[in-house]
């Protein structure tokens, strides 16, 4: 049990890592602009919902579908990897918005539109994204019903973490800091890259045994 109790925290800190709801902070609270504070709670909750349903569906669909393309878990896991790795990349270097198909304005400003609250594309692409998407079907693997501790657990904790860290940026939203941002998302980010290493050497040892040291 603490196995997958490592395994379920592993998995959440890296998936946390992935969505990013902090670094998503501005983007939210631009489209949240106009609402009243009971507004923007309510906001907040329905996109800590989608997330987790929009990962939900990825996690237990997500693979059975590339199956009947014929795509291999291995090869999820290297292609996954990769767009970890470049989305890590991209928080060391400041660019993760950009990233995430949301760049910024020529002012510096997020080009998103002003009090229009909407689930997309906050929710899906913005949070639940690629990378996200490909690490959850990469690791949506479960042989008994006690793996599905560590397979969906970790989802609604991030959706949880979104929906409080969306909250509480309602309730900062004069305190926030953008420095303090850019800071945790390179943090985050270097933490990220090694994870994604890690995720293409499964999945590498997955595609070639031959790598498996005998």
């Amino acid at each position: 049990m603490l196995l997958i109790a490592a395994l379920t925290l592993k998995k959440a800190v890296t998936l946390f890592a992935l969505v990013g709801p902090v670094t998503m902070i501005p983007v939210f609270l631009a489209s949240a602009e106009g609402l009243d504070a009971h507004g923007k709670v309510r906001f907040a909750r329905t996109i800590g919902v989608s997330v987790t349903v929009a990962l939900l569906v990825a996690t237990f669909l997500g693979m059975p579908l590339l199956g009947l393309l014929g795509v291999s878990l291995g090869a999820m896991q290297v292609g996954g990897g990769i767009i970890v790795l470049l989305l890590a990349i991209a928080m060391v270097l400041g660019k993760e918005t950009s990233f995430k198909g949301s760049p910024p304005a020529a002012d510096g400003a997020l080009a998103v539109p002003l009090g229009k609250a909407s689930i997309i594309p906050l929710a899906v692409p913005l949070l639940a994204g690629p990378a996200a998407f490909s690490y959850v079907m990469a690791n949506s693997a479960w042989h008994s019903y006690v793996d599905l501790i560590h397979v969906i657990l970790p989802i609604v904790m991030v959706g949880l973490s979104c929906w409080v860290s969306f909250h509480l940026a309602c309730r900062a939203e004069r305190q926030i800091r953008q420095a303090t941002l850019d800071l945790v998302a390179r943090v985050g980010g270097f933490i990220l890259a090694t994870m994604a290493v890690e995720m293409m050497a499964t999945g590498l040892r997955s595609l070639f045994p031959v790598l498996i040291p005998g």
